[in-house]
Protein backbone atom coordinates (compact mmCIF):
# COMPACT_ATOMS: atom_id res chain seq x y z
CA UNK A 1 0.00 0.00 0.00
CA UNK A 2 1.42 3.43 -0.75
CA UNK A 3 -0.07 5.06 1.68
CA UNK A 4 -2.98 5.47 4.88
CA UNK A 5 -4.58 8.35 2.20
CA UNK A 6 -4.74 5.37 -1.08
CA UNK A 7 -6.28 2.98 1.08
CA UNK A 8 -8.70 5.27 3.01
CA UNK A 9 -10.18 6.42 -0.54
CA UNK A 10 -10.00 2.89 -1.80
CA UNK A 11 -12.02 1.65 1.38
CA UNK A 12 -14.32 4.35 0.74
CA UNK A 13 -15.06 3.16 -2.97
CA UNK A 14 -15.06 -0.94 -1.70
CA UNK A 15 -16.32 -0.89 1.76
CA UNK A 16 -15.80 -4.42 2.18
CA UNK A 17 -12.71 -4.16 1.70
CA UNK A 18 -11.75 -2.51 5.03
CA UNK A 19 -11.15 -6.12 6.78
CA UNK A 20 -7.98 -6.62 4.27
CA UNK A 21 -5.89 -3.66 5.46
CA UNK A 22 -3.30 -5.36 7.71
CA UNK A 23 -4.02 -9.39 6.54
CA UNK A 24 -1.09 -11.28 4.67
CA UNK A 25 -1.59 -11.93 1.20
CA UNK A 26 0.34 -15.43 0.56
CA UNK A 27 2.07 -16.20 -2.62
CA UNK A 28 1.99 -12.19 -3.55
CA UNK A 29 5.25 -12.06 -5.55
CA UNK A 30 4.06 -15.17 -7.72
CA UNK A 31 0.39 -13.14 -8.39
CA UNK A 32 2.57 -9.92 -9.12
CA UNK A 33 4.59 -12.12 -11.62
CA UNK A 34 1.04 -13.21 -13.15
CA UNK A 35 -0.84 -10.31 -13.16
CA UNK A 36 1.25 -7.09 -12.97
CA UNK A 37 1.71 -4.66 -15.46
CA UNK A 38 5.82 -4.51 -15.83
CA UNK A 39 7.16 -5.97 -19.01
CA UNK A 40 8.87 -6.11 -21.77
CA UNK A 41 7.41 -2.89 -23.95
CA UNK A 42 10.60 -2.77 -26.06
CA UNK A 43 11.64 -3.48 -29.84
CA UNK A 44 10.11 -7.24 -30.45
CA UNK A 45 7.90 -7.51 -27.25
CA UNK A 46 5.18 -9.91 -27.71
CA UNK A 47 2.18 -10.61 -25.15
CA UNK A 48 1.55 -14.64 -24.55
CA UNK A 49 -1.15 -14.61 -27.28
CA UNK A 50 0.63 -12.37 -29.52
CA UNK A 51 3.47 -14.95 -29.36
CA UNK A 52 1.05 -18.06 -29.63
CA UNK A 53 -0.57 -17.14 -32.79
CA UNK A 54 3.03 -16.02 -34.31
CA UNK A 55 3.96 -19.06 -37.43
CA UNK A 56 7.06 -20.68 -36.44
CA UNK A 57 9.59 -20.55 -39.36
CA UNK A 58 12.13 -23.38 -39.02
CA UNK A 59 15.11 -21.34 -39.98
CA UNK A 60 15.02 -18.91 -37.19
CA UNK A 61 14.59 -22.14 -34.83
CA UNK A 62 17.53 -22.08 -32.08
CA UNK A 63 17.22 -25.50 -30.55
CA UNK A 64 19.09 -25.60 -27.41
CA UNK A 65 21.09 -28.85 -26.46
CA UNK A 66 19.74 -30.67 -23.32
CA UNK A 67 22.00 -31.27 -20.62
CA UNK A 68 22.97 -35.54 -20.72
CA UNK A 69 20.46 -37.20 -18.08
CA UNK A 70 21.45 -40.65 -17.26
CA UNK A 71 18.88 -43.17 -18.40
CA UNK A 72 16.33 -44.33 -16.68
CA UNK A 73 16.53 -47.89 -15.52
CA UNK A 74 14.32 -50.02 -16.85
CA UNK A 75 12.54 -52.99 -14.58
CA UNK A 76 13.97 -55.66 -15.72
CA UNK A 77 12.47 -59.64 -15.71
CA UNK A 78 14.05 -60.28 -12.66
CA UNK A 79 12.34 -58.00 -10.76
CA UNK A 80 9.07 -58.40 -12.21
CA UNK A 81 9.41 -62.32 -11.64
CA UNK A 82 10.35 -61.64 -8.12
CA UNK A 83 7.34 -59.43 -7.45
CA UNK A 84 4.88 -62.48 -9.02
CA UNK A 85 6.46 -64.25 -6.50
CA UNK A 86 5.57 -62.32 -4.00
CA UNK A 87 2.16 -62.22 -5.25
CA UNK A 88 1.54 -65.90 -5.61
CA UNK A 89 3.22 -66.48 -1.52
CA UNK A 90 0.44 -64.04 -0.29
CA UNK A 91 -2.16 -64.96 -2.12
CA UNK A 92 -1.47 -69.05 -1.28
CA UNK A 93 -1.35 -67.51 2.86
CA UNK A 94 -4.73 -65.62 1.96
CA UNK A 95 -6.06 -69.04 0.62
CA UNK A 96 -4.92 -71.09 3.51
CA UNK A 97 -8.01 -69.75 5.19
CA UNK A 98 -10.43 -71.14 3.01
CA UNK A 99 -8.38 -74.76 3.73
CA UNK A 100 -10.90 -77.28 6.11
CA UNK A 101 -9.52 -77.59 9.45
CA UNK A 102 -7.88 -80.38 10.87
CA UNK A 103 -10.56 -82.93 12.55
CA UNK A 104 -9.40 -84.23 16.08
CA UNK A 105 -7.55 -86.79 16.54
CA UNK A 106 -9.93 -88.17 19.88
CA UNK A 107 -13.00 -89.35 18.56
CA UNK A 108 -16.53 -88.42 20.80
CA UNK A 109 -16.81 -91.89 21.29
CA UNK A 110 -12.94 -92.55 22.92
CA UNK A 111 -14.13 -89.35 25.36
CA UNK A 112 -17.06 -91.20 26.57
CA UNK A 113 -15.42 -94.46 27.02
CA UNK A 114 -12.72 -92.11 29.25
CA UNK A 115 -15.39 -90.49 31.66
CA UNK A 116 -17.21 -93.71 32.34
CA UNK A 117 -13.98 -95.55 33.57
CA UNK A 118 -13.87 -92.57 36.47
CA UNK A 119 -15.28 -93.97 39.27
CA UNK A 120 -18.38 -92.29 41.26
CA UNK A 121 -18.93 -89.61 38.41
CA UNK A 122 -22.39 -88.89 38.63
CA UNK A 123 -24.01 -88.83 35.45
CA UNK A 124 -24.98 -84.67 35.01
CA UNK A 125 -21.23 -84.22 35.90
CA UNK A 126 -20.17 -86.84 32.64
CA UNK A 127 -22.36 -84.58 30.67
CA UNK A 128 -21.06 -81.40 31.41
CA UNK A 129 -17.58 -82.55 31.23
CA UNK A 130 -18.21 -84.58 27.93
CA UNK A 131 -19.77 -81.23 26.20
CA UNK A 132 -16.09 -79.29 27.38
CA UNK A 133 -13.99 -82.28 26.28
CA UNK A 134 -15.44 -82.67 22.41
CA UNK A 135 -15.13 -78.96 21.82
CA UNK A 136 -11.22 -78.96 23.15
CA UNK A 137 -8.60 -81.80 22.68
CA UNK A 138 -6.39 -80.39 24.77
CA UNK A 139 -8.48 -80.67 27.80
CA UNK A 140 -8.83 -84.40 27.03
CA UNK A 141 -5.25 -84.39 26.94
CA UNK A 142 -4.97 -82.91 30.02
CA UNK A 143 -7.60 -85.76 31.59
CA UNK A 144 -6.11 -88.02 30.44
CA UNK A 145 -2.39 -86.93 31.80
CA UNK A 146 -3.71 -87.10 35.75
CA UNK A 147 -3.90 -90.08 37.66
CA UNK A 148 -7.38 -91.76 37.44
CA UNK A 149 -7.65 -90.85 41.28
CA UNK A 150 -7.45 -86.98 40.36
CA UNK A 151 -9.65 -87.25 37.45
CA UNK A 152 -13.61 -86.50 38.80
CA UNK A 153 -12.15 -83.89 41.19
CA UNK A 154 -10.65 -82.22 38.29
CA UNK A 155 -13.58 -82.54 35.78
CA UNK A 156 -15.55 -81.17 39.00
CA UNK A 157 -13.90 -78.07 39.17
CA UNK A 158 -13.97 -77.23 35.46
CA UNK A 159 -17.39 -77.56 35.69
CA UNK A 160 -17.46 -75.15 38.91
CA UNK A 161 -15.18 -72.72 37.06
CA UNK A 162 -17.34 -72.59 33.76
CA UNK A 163 -20.75 -72.91 35.69
CA UNK A 164 -20.00 -69.72 38.08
Amino acid sequence: MDSDDVWNKYVQANPKAACYKNKEVKNWEAILTIYSKDHATGDGAMTGAESAAQPIELDEVVVEASPELPPKRQRTGDAILCMLGEMKGSFQDAMKSLEPLELPKVTPLEILAALEKIPDLARSDMLRAYGKLILSERLFQALMELPMEFRKEWLLMLNEKNNV
